[in-house]
């Protein structure tokens, strides 16, 4: 018997039908999706979604017609306040070589596997406009879209609206399928709040009558979350999964629809209840050109990332982790993929100083970690306050009396580690020496500065190259295996400019010029990994990710609040690609729990920041634990969630709520070895959990090892999938890990 998750991510061949005739329009077939869009009275319209490769009948759709309430549109576009829908004219539709980022999927002996590109392109003759619907197929659930605008008039526009996706996903009769009590056939899940320490707030809640808006706050980047949202068809079963891959601000919206129709079939059911669920996602901004294109200009939107199931939870996270590793995000370094981190703002942040973090760097070279990195507070003039500092990226006095970062590079690599150096490159502080030569590089708004007048505006050709240059300097200089990016300011309202008669709201232009540096550094540096970072938790979106190798999760590291951001991110974004922090930076540690749960707490990418001050500081105990987990993360998890399969047997835990348990397991794709983190996490609810591990196989025998108590037993597969273990914390904040592996040559 074979694990019931192997067929959930099996890949087919794409294909693309362009429709001819006086309803023109195409089908996009994907694994097993088929999207079916038509072109009828100016307007790109969806027809159908499927999500079992079934293409429905002409006979159904021949006649279809969408009013002009009903936002079917594919696409959402408005230049100079002027709606374009419905004045459109298709003028070609064509299959062409694909130029975006994204990777082509390989086959397990590294051949490429088949994609398609397709480019429906359309023009609106009165509003002077050309508009190219790119679609990018893999084979995969995931369908990639976004659109190239070119101006065709003698003048520049402004685009007021940009969606590159939209349209309807479900129509349907409604009343025998819902569930007593239930009141819509349609659920909504989304971040649902956009703060600092509050990423991962991932849940579901109902979908009434009407329309829901989400905007991110709009803090100039895409916040703590992501813009991305889950809409459930409970009626059916599916699970509609859409991603805007862009660092900027951001809106979706769901517009749902309620309503008595007098749909029949053969008289059975003269009047029955029916629902229309239609979305859309994109951009927005604080002004309401979000960009100006002058004449012969073309532009790309950011894309946008669908996929349509009928499976369960699991499904989906496989799914959408296979899509983030193998097309989203760029090809890891190789030999680097999951290190083990030591950061010097354990015992260090604000009174950085050359010898102490030698001891530092002694206490994590002992104890086998991989990487040294230096955080905030290394640079700039006297006093040493790294908030204020950012901008003049040379040693600070207080580091210059040991031999400056030079030496603490030295000394990191005769000990055997790497060492990666963190960069806020896109602020600078009220300190700073280069703020006060150029005053006018800040971002401003209305001629005023944002942020605190710490955003540096990137969309001046003479800030890009700087920034550009001191990153490359940076990594020449101290030979950095890593460059760690942060992003600490929120630029809200927005940056502008007043540009050929428009008020333009500059954070389209930022993000542009923001990730064409990354994609140049990253093309020059192919053995340095690019790690992000953003306030910790921030810019989780998959443009921002594919440009970084990996992304620390909230600096805020405390139980119960950080696993459960663990929990809801990885809904996204794979285990491997996270970093969770063990340390002494941010207070409050009478919260942390035990040690061992402070350490599986890293059930992810492994930091420390703040271990003990000095070898003879570091206890015996706190030795040995740590020395267990990380021998136990190298052996187990490490290789178990590279590219494993991650299983949620709590999801959607919101962030404000009591929840007793947190629950992750990791398995490996053949089954073999599974791993399993359990956290009790409130004092409310039930004191024991019955973990049932989804990742195994039912007709092998393991080895299951309680990670507590060191206790080891065998149990079938199935036995183990069926009855399940009963696992028992008696206090709030603790945790128990458990290992599955398969008993060699045994099976039953």
């Amino acid at each position: 018997m074979a694990p019931r998750h192997k067929s959930t991510n099996t890949l087919g061949s794409p294909s693309v039908v362009f429709r001819p005739g006086d309803r023109p329009g195409a089908r996009y077939m994907s694994g097993r999706v088929v999207l079916d869009e038509a072109f009828m009275n100016g307007r790109l319209c969806t027809r159908y979604w499927n999500s079992n490769g079934q293409v429905w009948p002409e006979m159904h759709y021949d006649k279809l017609l969408w009013h002009a309430d009903q936002a079917a549109d594919a696409l959402r576009l408005a230049v100079n306040g002027q709606d374009l829908a419905s004045g459109f004219v298709l003028e070609s539709t064509n299959i062409e070589a694909d130029t975006s980022i994204y990777r082509r999927r390989k086959s397990s002996n590294g051949r490429s596997l088949p994609f398609s590109h397709s480019v429906v392109t359309l023009a609106h003759q009165d509003a002077g406009v050309g508009v190219k619907v790119h679609t990018r197929l893999d084979g995969s659930r995931f369908i990639i879209r976004w659109l190239e605008i070119s101006n065709r008039n003698r003048e520049s526009i402004g685009i007021t609206e940009a969606a590159p996706f939209s349209g309807l996903l479900w129509t349907h009769r409604y009343e025998e399928h819902l569930p007593p009590g239930c009141a819509s056939p349609f659920e909504l899940a989304y971040n649902h709040t956009f703060e600092w320490g509050r990423e991962g707030d991932f849940w579901f809640e109902p979908l009434p009558d009407g329309r829901k808006v989400v905007n991110g706050g709009k803090k100039g980047r895409s916040g703590w979350g992501r813009p991305a949202f889950w809409a459930r068809n409970i009626c059916n079963g599916e699970t509609f999964v859409c991603e805007l891959a862009w660092g900027g601000n951001y809106e979706f919206g769901l517009d749902c629809r309620l309503k008595a129709s007098n749909w029949s079939w053969q008289q059975v059911q003269p009047t029955s209840r029916s629902a229309e669920l239609y979305f859309r996602m994109g951009l927005s901004g604080t002004d309401n050109v979000l960009r100006v294109v002058d004449p012969g200009e073309t532009i790309n939107t950011p894309a946008v990332h669908v996929a349509l199931f009928h499976e369960d939870t699991d499904a989906i996270v496989q799914a959408t982790h296979d899509h983030v590793r193998h097309v989203v995000m760029p090809a890891q370094v190789p030999g680097r993929h999951v290190e083990i981190e030591a950061n010097h703002r354990g015992y260090l942040c604000d009174r950085e100083n050359v010898p102490d973090i030698k001891k530092d760097i002694d206490v994590a070279a002992s104890l086998g970690v991989d990487m040294y990195v230096i955080d905030a507070g290394w640079y700039g003039n006297e006093p040493n306050k790294w908030w204020n500092n950012v901008g003049d990226w040379h040693d600070g006095k207080w580091m210059a009396k040991g031999g400056g970062l030079k030496a603490v590079v030295d000394h990191a690599h005769r000990r055997g580690l790497r060492f990666g150096l963190w960069v806020e490159i896109e602020a600078v502080g009220a300190n700073s020496t280069i703020k006060k030569e150029h005053p006018d590089w800040v971002l401003k708004r209305n001629g005023e500065p944002i942020a605190q007048g710490r955003a540096l505006d990137i969309t001046q050709p003479a800030v890009a190259k700087w920034m550009d240059g001191e990153i490359r300097r940076l990594i020449r200089t101290y030979k950095l295996d890593m460059y760690r990016i942060d992003h600490n300011h929120c630029m809200a309202p927005a940056g502008n400019r007043q540009y050929k008669g428009f008020t333009e709201d500059l954070t389209w232009r930022y993000y542009d010029n923001f990730c064409a540096m990354l994609d140049r550094l990253r093309n020059d540096f192919p053995k340095v990994v690019f790690q992000n970072c953003a306030g910790g938790g921030g810019r989780l979106d998959w443009g921002t990710m594919s440009r970084f190798h990996n992304t620390e999760l909230s600096d805020w590291m405390r139980m119960p609040r950080g696993v459960k951001i663990l929990n809801g991110v990885t809904m996204s974004l794979p285990p491997e690609i996270l970093l969770r922090t063990f340390g002494t930076e941010v207070g409050e540690h009478v919260l942390d729990g035990d040690v061992d749960t402070q350490l599986r707490h890293c059930f992810c990418r492994l930091i420390f920041r703040g271990i003990a001050p000095s070898m003879d500081d570091l206890t015996p105990y706190l030795r040995e634990r740590i020395e267990h987990y990380i021998a136990l993360y190298r052996k187990v998890i490490r290789p178990v969630m590279a590219d494993g399969l991650v299983f949620h047997h709590t999801p959607y835990l919101p962030l404000a709520g009591h929840t007793p348990w947190c629950v992750l397991e990791y398995s490996e794709r053949n089954a073999r070895r599974s791993v399993a983190a359990l956290f009790h996490t409130s004092a409310t609810g039930p004191r024991e959990f019955v973990l049932k591990p989804r990742g195994l196989n039912p007709a092998f025998e393991y080895q299951v090892t309680l990670d507590n108590s060191g206790r080891s037993f065998r149990m079938s597969g199935c036995e183990l999938m069926n009855a399940g273990l009963a696992i028992q914390l008696e206090s709030t904040l603790r945790s128990e890990l458990i290992v599955l592996e398969r008993h060699s040559g045994r099976t039953r």
